[in-house]
């Protein structure tokens, strides 16, 4: 062995040049770390590859978890956050039963009732995200902006007058008293057509020969009273058409108008739609400024006895027309059995025309009660209907299969909630008022989707594209066998790169920083080694290559410290002669 060649084995050699590279801060041996780290992530996870039943069982596990989650998604219950109103009210009821019925529908949704002060209180939790669909009327906010899911019901404007209370008990006896006396009155006049009967007797037996014109005066006579009995009852039946003619003008002429609120206190009861707000609209077309009427909220429980007490001219009360809103506020405006009157809105139609959200309607007779029926006759009014809403973004698939939930248990839930839901669906033309969510349209169109057909089109481009993706992979993995192949080469070439640089260094550093980096080229040899399967010409090529290098190195170390004076035209020779020695 020549002289300078280091005696320690190849592996510790390797072992102190990896652990010694941590430490070199050398522009030169930066590459070769990043290479090398590279290097040792491919052999753990080639090490890792190997244990086939490792690989299995987290291959296994992988696929589990993800057909799992699959499941989960896919039959996961996708909750509706409903904003209703208080507790109690009848859109909250509404939303109660609605709730049990999709519970009962077995369905992948459920709901939840968000509970808010009123229709304002409902639509701002839309608005914040705290809901996902609300129960509004169409006078509250920008509800004909949201999509609609369903029409719950058509509320109508009811403002009742109370009937009047009942008279003291003491105008009641002079009345009584009255009455015995007009009694005797009639007895006179009974007798008095039997008194004149003798007169013609009397005169038939004197004037016998005259039975003539006796029979003549008779008849006479007798058709003179008739003529004067049937003008006389003519005169009765017209009198009595005057009087009914000139009480109906009295009644209507009593009845209380819109225009005539002002100064009046109205009690708007609670837990319904109406509001000061809604009162404000139907009194500035009238022209009465809100501000000129005492407003005052009655609690429904407190409505009777505010009616005894006479603290109300008018009540308020928007609701259903046969909702028990409105009918406990005709029982309690009705004392003594006299029932209530009711003001009419007869500029409806006009009020409608200004303001989307109202319909004119007629309310027909005996709508709010039957005997005596109220009204009394049919009663021109405002309507408007309660939406359910639901924001743009919620799914609309969600939204579908409740839709299809509602409408096919309409009746169920009428019959539940009497007289207060009565559903329709809304308008699907595209000139509708309202605009309808897109997953009621779907249901309403009959355009509900199956998986298949939502994801179809996905499935079949997926089942073209993946050939592709598999060429591509296979591509990929031939790029990276032949990068393997390169990645051979450019190692041998740089150990005779390496080769060449130690025939011509000139100082014992050069063929320092050389043996650093010969070092760790067979560093990466021996990782490339483990990470691929070299056949017999590869590993021939790199044990002859390897070897030139680390004795041109030896060579080249002894020269410089045989011949340190000499200058650099005199080492070159000596050390190539004796590199072709050791060849």
């Amino acid at each position: 062995m020549p002289p300078g060649v280091p005696h320690q084995p190849l592996a510790a050699r390797l072992w102190v040049a990896q652990h010694s590279s941590h430490g070199n801060t050398d522009s030169h041996d930066r590459p070769m770390s990043i290479e090398s780290l590279e290097n040792m992530v491919r052999s753990r996870v080639r090490t890792f590859l190997r244990h086939t039943v490792l690989v299995t069982i987290l291959g296994t596990v992988i696929l589990a978890g993800c057909v799992w989650a699959a499941v989960y998604y896919s039959t996961k219950a996708t909750v509706m956050r409903i904003a209703a109103g208080p507790d109690g009210s009848a859109n909250a009821k509404i939303v109660q039963v609605l709730k049990k019925t999709v519970a009962q529908s077995h369905d992948r949704i459920s709901l939840q009732l968000v509970a808010t002060d009123g229709p304002s209180a409902s639509s701002r939790a839309l608005v914040d995200g705290r809901a996902d669909l609300a129960v509004v009327p169409t006078t509250v906010g920008k509800s004909p902006d949201w999509p609609v899911v369903a029409i719950l019901r058509q509320n109508v404007i009811a403002l009742i007058v109370p009937a009047p209370p009942p008279a003291p008990a003491a105008t009641a006896a002079p009345a009584a008293a009255s009455a015995p006396v007009a009694a005797p009155a009639k007895k006179p006049e009974a007798a008095k057509p039997t008194k004149p009967a003798a007169k013609p007797a009397a005169t038939s037996a004197k004037t016998a020969d005259k039975t003539g014109k006796t029979k003549t005066a008779k008849t006479k006579t007798t058709k003179t009273a008739k003529a004067k009995d049937t003008d006389t009852d003519d005169d009765a039946d017209s009198d009595d058409d005057d009087s009914t003619n000139t009480k109906d003008k009295d009644q209507d002429s009593n009845k209380l108008k819109l225009s005539q609120l002002a100064g009046k206190r109205v009690g708007i009861v609670m837990g319904n739609e109406a509001t000061a707000d809604l009162l404000d609209v139907v009194l500035k077309h009238y022209g009465v400024p809100i501000d000129k009427i005492q407003v005052s909220q009655i609690d429904p429980q407190n409505l009777a006895d505010a009616v005894r007490k006479n603290a109300v001219d008018v009540i308020f009360a928007a609701d259903s027309a046969i909702g028990q809103a409105i009918g406990d506020a005709v029982a309690a405006a009705t004392q003594n059995g006299v029932p209530p009157t009711f003001i009419e809105i007869d500029q409806a139609a006009g009020i409608a025309k200004r303001f989307a959200a109202f319909d004119s309607v007629e309310i027909d007779a005996g709508t709010f009660g039957g005997n005596p029926p109220m009204p009394d006759e049919k009663l021109t009014t405002l309507s408007f209907p309660e939406y359910l809403v639901a924001r743009k973004t919620f799914n609309h698939n969600a939204i579908a299969a409740l839709a299809k939930i509602i409408y096919t248990s309409r009746l169920t839930i009428a019959a539940q909630m009497a007289g207060e839901v009565k559903i329709e669906a809304p308008s699907t033309d595209k000139d509708a008022d309202a605009l309808v969510h897109q997953g009621a349209l779907d249901y309403l169109n009959d355009d509900q989707k199956t998986f298949f057909d939502r994801y179809g089109d996905d499935i079949f481009y997926g089942m073209l594209i993946f050939p592709v993706f598999g060429s591509a992979i296979a591509g990929v993995a031939s790029y990276l066998r032949a990068d393997s192949r390169t990645r051979r080469l450019r190692h041998l070439q740089h150990v005779l790169d390496l080769v060449r640089k130690a025939h011509a260094a000139q100082t014992l550093e050069a063929i320092e920083h050389l043996q650093v980096e010969a070092d760790h080229l067979v560093i990466a040899i021996i990782h490339l080694s483990e990470h691929e399967e070299f056949d017999e010409t590869i590993r021939m090529s790199f044990s002859f290559a390897l070897d030139q290098l680390r004795f041109a190195i030896a060579a080249r170390r002894t020269a410089i410290l045989d011949h340190g004076g000499m200058a650099a035209g005199e080492g070159a020779p000596t050390a190539s002669n004796d590199a072709a020695a050791a060849a």
